[in-house]
């Protein structure tokens, strides 16, 4: 289904039984893929916490957050005006409007006007690339979703860690040759590595990314979980994933088709 926004532009809407959402995402540019899927299925927030998605995009991760915990509350920060639009749409539409709120912002400026260790958790889907490496995007909001111009992993430290509150849990998803600098850029912000689990396209095929939780002042120790396959062959999703989408087919799995090991 297309549809026009309030700018004039197309944008189409999509219905995600596995979900239960319909979301919508601009026709250009940035669109989603399974790694907001696979993130929040990860994700494991307790009864009544407060939510922090940064960089939030088209709202995806904090809708699937607020879907199935119905007790917590998601503040998503998105610098781009058409992708924040698209974000409080979405969460109008799915009558999530009151449980989760989307600023339009520069998400490095967040502990200016957000209260200081106020999150009990904050999930994160940043870019994946260093300015510089690899080709840039010819749309602006594709590149800046692909390269850390305005988003990278030292923002990602410092910014949880002023937002979270102590015992705090920040959940992320990230490309696993950059599993080094995010564990010890975290680590050094006080924000330590718990969980690590990654994520590869095929049985068999080395891992292209990582899902980790770091909780905010916890003590050293890595707890290291079994590998997350993707596709059986290509075209058809792990019987694990399509669990975690909440589906028995892939034809009602999330298009995106494949996760973006390289936005």
């Amino acid at each position: 289904m297309t549809l026009l926004n309030d700018a004039g532009s197309s944008s189409t809407a999509d219905l995600r039984p596995s979900s239960g959402l319909i979301l919508t995402q601009p026709d250009r540019g940035y669109r989603y893929s399974l790694d907001p899927f696979l993130l929040a299925a990860f994700s494991r927030p307790r009864r009544g916490e407060r939510i922090l998605d940064l960089g939030a995009g088209a709202g995806v991760i904090g809708l699937l957050l607020a879907r199935r915990h119905p007790t917590v509350r998601v503040v998503g920060i998105e610098l781009l005006p058409a992708l924040a639009r698209h974000a409080g749409e979405n969460a109008r539409v799915n009558g999530l409007a009151k449980r989760c709120h989307v600023i339009r912002a520069d998400l490095r400026e967040a502990p200016r006007f957000l209260p200081p260790e106020h999150f009990h958790r904050v999930v994160a889907n940043p870019p994946y690339r260093k300015v510089g490496s690899g080709g840039t995007p010819r749309q602006p909001e594709r590149a800046t979703a692909r390269l850390e111009s305005t988003f990278g992993i030292a923002d990602l430290a410092r910014v949880s860690a002023a937002l979270l509150r102590f015992g705090g849990a920040l959940d992320v998803i990230h490309l696993a040759e950059r599993l080094p600098e995010l564990l010890s850029t975290l680590a050094a912000g006080g924000i330590e590595p718990k969980a690590l689990r990654l994520v590869a396209p095929f049985p068999g095929s080395p891992p292209g990314l990582c899902l980790v939780t770091a909780i905010k002042g916890g003590r050293p120790g890595l707890r290291v979980l079994p590998q997350l396959c993707v596709h059986e062959e290509p075209g058809e999703y792990t019987a694990e994933v399509l669990g975690l989408l909440g589906t028995s087919g892939s034809a009602m799995a999330p298009r995106g088709e494949k996760p973006q090991m390289d936005k």
